[in-house]
């Protein structure tokens, strides 16, 4: 009986290491497909396994590694990512933020406000 126990334990850590080992291997291959399809040079916010999270700009793809130039303050050098280590990865947003779409309006409107009555008093005065 004690055998048994013992036997049905152990194959149940083997299961379990297993299932793990080829969760890490699909994750990989996930981001290794991803990374594929993204175009070089596209800003991505990733996070690693270790908590590290960090946005950086895409320089190139390897069998084992994406090659990243991380978006900091001081310049640092290309590194290597495995794609194990990528815990989650995604494309920063791109486009202008609200804020910025209201100055252009309010600047276009402005703009073209002037330039109408700038054409109306040439009108006007002649």
């Amino acid at each position: 009986m004690a055998q048994m126990i013992r036997l049905s334990a152990a194959a149940a850590l083997i299961i379990s290491l297993s299932a793990q080992i080829t969760i890490a291997q699909t994750s990989s291959e996930i981001w290794k497909s991803f990374a594929e399809q993204v175009e070089v040079g596209t800003e991505l916010d990733v996070r690693l396994n270790d908590g590290r999270h960090f946005k950086a700009t895409l320089v190139g793809i390897r069998d084992s590694a994406m090659l990243m130039q991380p978006r900091t303050r001081v310049s640092v050098p290309i590194q290597a990512v495995p794609y194990g280590d990528v815990l989650r990865m995604e494309r920063t947003k791109a486009g202008i933020g609200a804020g910025k779409a209201i100055a252009i309006g309010a600047a276009t409107g402005a703009g073209a406000f002037f330039g109408i009555l700038a054409i109306m008093l040439s009108i006007v005065s002649d």
